[in-house]
């Protein structure tokens, strides 16, 4: 393995065990893709692995990565202050003793905590540090957090004079209220997400929790347009912000292209069911220090989606589809991606 690459094994039951152990509840899951529930936990599940770590961060095995230290670099220049800002204050919530708006005479953010539309917003003015990098924020709707890859400064950010103290981020998955439920149960309730299935009966996901801490002055995000893509059809009404139309990458050296755009990530999606014939078929040689291919090429990946939602795209939608963050170059290529 590469020096800085270390894989930590450990059994089905025995992580069920721990999760068991830290949240005092009987842990009995049925399906392996509930483990995705647990990427939050990760730093109290494993932490030694954080010792001299400036950063953690949670990813999916589906991801193919690019040259992450130059775009992290990028999102720590660019921090967003978002206090007291993130939270409408409907009277529902301004009756809700719960509710952070219980008697606030703040007024509704409108944009004032919209960093998508407004150049201007949450302005950083007292020498704030970036605590989170999500490659999907900024976005329309300022979710915060994105299951493939979502980083957090270990020791926390440094907060303005006054301010609440930063949130310790190895343990952010505790201020969500029931954290505990959603280790216990066997259902998957998408709590690495920006979304979730289970929020009509009260589950937060981590993006709600970001969400929240960011408004209490205790989580600053990067608001750095982060270029990365998926390999998925564009019909996605669910997610009209999320990246879509990743046809072809390239690997060289530690550089990643998506459709000839260099990205910081490629999200392989809609690819995945296909992706371990293909790898059967065309298999990579085994990292050898010194030894590497040159470049990497991966053509075909709409090929590769299990409604062949990509496979019949022609030189027009080629053309037309030049990476750009979320959506394709053209309006006119999208409905050829459905």
């Amino acid at each position: 393995l590469p020096p800085n690459v270390r894989f930590e094994t450990v059994g089905w039951v025995e992580m069920q065990a721990r999760l068991g152990a830290l949240s005092g509840r009987r842990v009995s899951y049925t399906r392996q893709y509930k483990a995705n529930d647990i990427k939050p936990l990760l730093p109290e599940l494993y932490p030694h692995l954080l010792a001299g770590r400036s950063w953690w961060a949670w990813s999916d095995l589906d991801v193919v990565y690019g040259d992450l230290r130059a775009h992290m670099a990028l999102a720590l220049r660019a921090p967003a202050c978002c206090a007291g800002r993130e939270l409408q204050c409907s009277k529902r919530l301004r009756r809700d003793r719960r509710s952070p708006c219980f008697n606030s005479s703040r007024a509704p953010p409108g944009r004032s905590a919209d960093t998508w539309r407004d150049a201007r917003a949450c302005p950083c003015t007292a020498g704030e540090r970036v605590t989170a990098v999500s490659p999907l924020y900024p976005n329309p709707w300022r979710k915060k957090c994105w299951g493939p890859f979502t980083a957090f400064r270990v020791e926390g950010g440094a907060s303005a004079a006054g301010a609440r103290p930063p949130a310790t981020t190895t343990s952010l998955f505790r201020r969500a209220p029931k954290w505990r439920q959603i280790v216990g149960t066997a259902e998957y309730a998408h709590f690495d997400e920006w979304w979730g299935p289970l929020s009509a009966r009260g589950f937060e996901t981590m993006g709600d929790v970001m969400t929240r801490l960011s408004d209490a002055g205790e989580l600053v995000m990067s608001r750095a347009l982060l270029p990365f893509a998926e390999a998925k059809s564009c019909a996605d009404v669910e997610c009209t912000f999320c990246p879509c139309g990743a046809l072809r990458f390239e690997l060289r050296g530690g550089k990643l292209l998506v459709n000839e755009r260099e990205a910081m990530l490629l999200h392989l999606s809609e690819s995945k069911p296909a992706w371990r014939e293909h790898a059967r078929r065309h298999p990579l040689p085994p990292w050898r220090a010194g030894a590497q291919p040159e470049c990497v090429r991966v053509s075909g990946l709409g090929a590769f989606a299990p409604d062949d939602a990509l496979g019949a795209v022609g030189a027009l939608l080629r053309r037309r589809t030049a990476l750009r963050r979320h959506r394709p170059l053209s309006e006119k290529a999208a409905p050829h991606l459905l």
